[in-house]
Order: structure tokens, then C-alpha cells, then sequence
């Protein structure tokens, strides 16, 4: 495994990418590595993967199983990272398409979780980039997979921060249009269209939060406009919701 270790309490929301896991340099490091923390077959398939994307939506799924089946069998807390791409970190599972991801996980799909596993489940700036219908089916199995009790962290750009931009500067018509048609979004929801999809789903205690949420347990993991200069944290919206204990 890692030499790294997991931050001490308070340095995630300090400074969140502190507890990204970063791969030693150079390839011999980096393949000792992966293969210590998924095994050599996951590791070798997952490095092909990046070369040619359609060998890793065949094997993935395969390949990624055993690293699934030991997390659900942990001890301890679970927290699913859904759609998180290559964001890795000892504190959750990351689960999506992308070879660099934990586990090979479709979230158009239902997922190949058990019901009730996750004590949280965080997506961040994921569900825009499905159709509002596939979207729903995401938060349904959202629901699912988290514990009674559980939460929900999800972060999507806000329609309401670009309607507003749009007609009170001149950069915000290009802004609006550059949130719908670039960065593969297919659904940019209304804060009031979201809680509504979260009801819909199921979820109680629906509340708005906000970037890097000190009253929040887990908005410490907040990482995205960290990581891209260009998506401000008022660009977004942020929201936690629990499943009914």
C-alpha cells in the first residue's frame, strides 16, 4: 500500500486536496503502486485503459470487482465518491468510467452496490453531465445505496447564478452559453428544480449548503474549484440531503 497516510481531522476542509492520493513519479513507481493498491491485473488493464477507452469499458467492470468487493467488506465508514473521476483519497471509494477512477462504475446504470451500504455519498459537479431523466435514476440509486440515516452531498452548476449573469453583465451571455454547450453538460438544474428532484427521489432534510461548508461533515471534500481555476465556487450550488432514518 501507500506510504501515505490519511490527513488528521480538520485538514480536509482546510485544505481538501491534501488528502488526494498522488501515485509515486515515474512508471516503475506509479505501477508498484497501483499494483499494490488493486493488484496487477487491475493495474495493467487500468493502464491500458488509457490508451484505448474501449478496452476499459469491457474489462472494467470485470477487473474492478475484486477492489469492490473488498471495500464493501471494510470496516468502518463508507463514503462513495460518485462520478469523482481520478480524484483518489483513503477516506472514499471513487466509482466512475474512467480508468483512473477506484472501480469501474456507470452512474446511467443501476449500480452494482448492495442497498444500504454507504454512510455518504458525494458527487461533485457529476449529475449536469446527464439528461434530467437519467439524472433522476441517479439520485434514486443514490438513495438506495445510502444506509438509513445517510447523506447525500451533491454540487452542480447553478442555473440561477447564470440566468442572473446573463442579463446583468455583458460576459454572462457567453457565460450561460458557455455552462450549456461546453464541458459535456446536458442538464443545468434551478436551485428549485434540484430540491425538487431530491424529494422526488426520496431524500428528507433537504437543505442548501455551500463551498467547503464548515457546519457540514463532509463538505470539507469540496475540491472542484480548487482544481479548475475556471468554475468559481459561486458558480455552483450545494446541497445535502438524508435518507429517512
Amino acid at each position: 500500500m501507500s506510504n501515505q497516510t490519511s490527513p488528521k481531522s480538520g485538514s480536509v476542509r482546510d485544505n481538501p486536496c491534501a488528502a488526494f492520493l498522488v501515485p509515486p513519479a515515474g512508471m516503475t513507481g506509479k505501477f508498484r503502486y497501483y499494483s499494490a493498491r488493486y493488484g496487477i491485473v487491475h493495474a495493467i488493464c487500468s493502464y491500458l485503459g488509457r490508451f484505448w477507452p474501449w478496452l476499459w469499458l469491457w474489462v472494467g467492470p470485470i477487473v474492478t470487482r475484486r477492489y469492490l468487493k473488498k471495500w464493501t467488506a471494510s470496516p468502518g465508514s463508507h463514503i462513495l465518491n460518485l462520478g469523482g473521476g481520478g480524484v483518489l483519497s483513503h477516506q472514499w471509494l471513487t466509482a466512475d468510467v474512467t480508468p483512473r477512477a477506484d472501480v469501474f462504475m456507470d452512474i446511467t446504470k443501476t449500480l452494482p452496490l448492495p442497498d444500504g451500504i454507504a454512510d455518504v455519498v458525494y458527487s461533485e459537479e457529476v449529475i449536469e453531465h446527464i439528461d434530467r431523466e437519467v439524472g433522476q435514476h441517479m439520485l434514486k440509486e443514490c438513495f438506495r445505496v445510502l444506509k438509513p440515516g445517510g447523506t447525500l452531498r451533491l454540487t452542480t452548476p447553478s442555473l440561477n447564478f447564470f440566468m442572473d449573469r446573463a442579463v446583468s453583465i455583458p460576459e454572462g451571455i457567453q457565460q450561460i452559453n458557455d455552462i450549456f454547450y461546453r464541458h459535456g453538460h446536458r442538464y443545468i438544474y434551478t436551485e428549485a428544480a434540484l430540491s425538487a428532484a431530491l424529494k422526488e427521489a426520496g431524500f428528507i432534510s433537504i437543505v442548501q449548503s455551500s463551498y467547503r461548508d464548515p457546519k457540514s461533515k463532509c463538505g470539507g471534500f469540496d475540491s472542484h474549484p480548487a482544481r479548475f481555476a475556471f468554475a468559481p465556487a459561486e458558480w455552483s450550488q450545494y446541497w445535502e440531503a438524508e435518507k429517512p432514518a
